[in-house]
């Protein structure tokens, strides 16, 4: 019970509704009970009977003392409400309803005549016996005056509630709960349906399928649904990767020992006799035999800084020292190649970590333009501060690399059309996703841009270390 989205939400409106209607009941019943609203009766009672009385004796005014006290006892015998004659003193002299002196007279001790004249009916606390009274004042000439007071009635909490209440509350709540039924099920529905979806694209997933989950319902709900479709197409990129990789990896290790393998065998079938057949043999295996050495240990150091694992140090390390020493490494090559390798005025800054492994990128960077770059071309290292990061840029004037090739050039052995068709060293295609790694995980970011057409440029950004001291 109550373990559906639906069944939840009408269990919660139900309460809501409940409570909603239980304090707005004790709200009005107490302000009822403090209200003049529920003695509408009474006051009303008090209104007439005083108006009445005052009719009927305005014209007697004149008369002598003790003939009007007889026409007021006359005139107020018919009278529900209790009336009692005053004189301008406050002196008691005559009431229609025996036994009520008492009480009459304690009001017209506590209330100023003159005040009160006219004023709508008040409310005296404390009377006779803790009991409180309506009341109003009237003048009869300028000799006399009529008060005119009822007890105030005492209402029964249950009995507001029995007989005001019960039934147009019963009556709300009833309607109330068939809406908050049928919102409910709107509800419900706006908000289960894309829930629904996402399970489904969920158990699709579970079979290596994409479902695309549409953004609706609820704020919340879409948010949940854009993260849920970023994961899925994060997870088929991932499983779509891993395939590749398990492809590239059978590729590259497939040449190297088939050319292992047939001359093994040429070996040991007798087939190659002659010394320098043996010689060229063996050569061919040592080649292939250090080309899948190479393979394999940049998989390993790949997988071990995806993992987080790979041993990294961490220490200052000046760039402008780096980049020259890079510079120094690379010259013999780019003068063999007749490449103009230069490097501009370097920004004396510190970064943190590890020396062999940023030395390791501007190796695979520099080493890459210096392989795409035709004769007569320019090789140009340059770096900037930006804020509170450092961006050194290698640029080139070589093939450059295609637009669509940009966002993929740092995943695993991808190789462009360019870089196959044009490279002068067969590669692996993991010295970028190496280096990608490497900068990531010395928080910093790598990326290539176009060179005006003329070549590529290649971006490392790095945070520079400040020393707090």
């Amino acid at each position: 019970m109550f373990t559906s989205l639906r069944s939840r939400l009408w269990s919660t409106y139900v309460l809501i509704v409940i409570m909603v209607l239980a304090v707005c009941s004790v709200g009005l019943i107490y302000a009822l009970r403090q209200s003049p609203l529920l003695y509408r009766q009474v006051i009303n009672q008090i209104d007439v009977s005083s108006e009445l009385l005052v009719r009927r004796l305005n014209p007697l005014v004149d008369r002598s003392r003790e003939r009007f006290i007889q026409a007021f006892q006359t005139e107020s015998r018919d009278i529900d409400t209790n009336v009692a004659l005053f004189d301008r003193n406050g002196q008691f002299l005559a009431t229609n309803i025996a036994g009520s002196e008492i009480a009459l007279q304690l009001i017209a001790q506590q209330v100023d005549f003159e005040m009160q004249d006219g004023a709508d009916v008040s409310l005296f606390a404390g009377g006779e016996r803790n009991k409180d009274w309506f009341y109003t004042v009237r003048s009869l000439g300028d000799n006399y005056y009529v008060l005119t007071a009822m007890i105030k009635p005492v209402f029964q909490f249950s009995t507001i509630v029995k007989d005001e209440f019960m039934s147009p509350l019963l009556q709300a709540g009833a309607i109330v709960l068939i809406f908050a039924f049928f919102i409910s099920l709107i509800i419900s529905n706006w908000i289960a349906l894309p829930l629904k979806h996402i399970t489904q694209s969920a158990e699709a997933l579970s079979e290596g399928d994409l479902v695309e989950i549409p953004l609706e319902g609820p704020k919340e709900v879409q948010q949940l649904a854009s993260t849920f479709n970023l994961m899925s197409k994060k997870i088929t990129a991932g499983a779509q990767s891993q395939r590749e990789f398990v492809a590239n990896v059978s590729h590259e290790l497939k040449t190297p020992l088939t050319s292992i393998q047939g001359y093994a065998q040429a070996i040991l079938d007798g087939t190659v006799e002659s010394k320098p057949a043996i010689d060229k043999a063996a050569n061919v295996i040592l080649i292939e035999t250090n080309r899948l050495h190479r393979l394999v240990m940049d998989l390993l150091t790949l997988a071990r800084l995806e993992a987080g694992t790979a041993n990294i140090q961490h220490s200052e390390v000046h760039i402008q020292a780096l980049l020259a020493n890079m510079v120094d490494k690379f010259s013999i090559q780019a003068e063999k190649q007749a490449i103009q390798l230069h490097i501009d005025r370097i920004p004396d800054v510190v970064i943190m970590g590890d020396g062999d492994r940023f030395a390791q990128v501007f190796s695979n960077l520099i080493d890459n333009a210096l392989k795409f770059t035709p004769e007569k071309g320019q090789v140009r290292i340059s770096a900037e501060i930006a804020n509170q990061d450092i961006m050194i840029k290698v640029a080139d004037t070589g093939l450059g690399i295609p637009e669509v090739d940009r966002e993929k050039i740092f995943d695993r052995f991808y190789q462009s059309e360019t870089s196959r068709k044009y490279g002068k060293k067969k590669g692996f295609g993991l010295g970028l996703s190496i280096a990608r790694e490497i900068i990531q995980s010395h928080h910093g970011k790598i990326w290539v841009e176009d060179n005006a057409g003329r070549g590529s440029v290649f971006v490392v950004k790095l945070p520079i270390h400040r020393n707090k001291s």
